[in-house]
């Protein structure tokens, strides 16, 4: 996880080299879907996972 966003740059810098407007949709456009698949691979690992609410908890 800690790794996660560095492998990400990684990951991207071929699609940026070829864009004229660096977006992440724009990158994504240009993906196939083994990439996209590796791309949620990646942001799942970076974006903290969802805590269920649980009130009663305690």
């Amino acid at each position: 996880m800690d790794e996660a966003p560095d492998a990400l740059d990684q990951f991207l810098a071929p699609f940026w080299e070829r864009l004229a407007e660096k977006k992440l949709g724009n990158a994504v456009e240009l993906m196939n879907e083994d990439e996209r698949a590796e791309l949620d691979h990646l942001l799942g690992l970076i974006v903290d996972p969802v805590r269920p609410f649980t009130p009663y908890a305690f």
